[in-house]
């Protein structure tokens, strides 16, 4: 099957590309959307735990972080502006892995597992950064109203 890109968009011999775009975004979403409704339950613990010098920070960051999972994984999932989906959730998952998940500066018990963790997430914004590049492809929202390929200048 040959592929070729242009302008931004990958041309594709057959569907078997879309599917497997499909099939990206609906596994790789769940993390977001658990983690995000986790963290709305849980509202209050998660903010503690966000805590920074400048009261109400823990309370702003949570927040954002639910936005962003939740928003941003339906978003994703469903293939509607896919692409800034996401870059917002490749950002947040960088941010997210760099405060929770340094194994270099765990205690030598986490190490094993925050190194897990970290790599998971490396992985995680590999998958994003092939939807941000390829589109959210022919099963998607963006495709159905004509958003998949880039406008010319764009």
């Amino acid at each position: 099957m040959s592929s070729s890109v242009r302008n931004g968009e990958a041309t594709r011999a057959g569907a078997l590309p879309d599917w497997a775009l499909l099939a990206a975004r609906v596994c790789i979403v769940p993390l977001f959307l658990y983690s995000g409704v986790g963290k709305a339950l849980a509202f209050s613990t998660t903010a503690g735990r966000l805590n920074g010098v400048i009261d109400g920070l823990g309370t702003l960051l949570a927040s954002g972080a639910i936005v962003v999972e939740l928003g941003c994984g339906t978003a994703l999932l469903i293939g509607l502006f896919a692409r800034k989906a996401a870059v917002a959730l490749i950002l947040f998952t960088i941010a997210a892995t760099l405060m929770f998940h340094n194994f270099w500066a765990a205690p030598e018990a986490q190490v094993t597992g925050q190194t897990i963790q970290f790599l998971k997430n490396v992985g995680l914004v590999g998958a994003l950064a092939l939807v941000a590049v390829l589109g959210a492809g022919a099963i998607s929202l963006d495709a159905a109203i004509g958003r998949a390929a880039p406008k010319d200048g764009a």
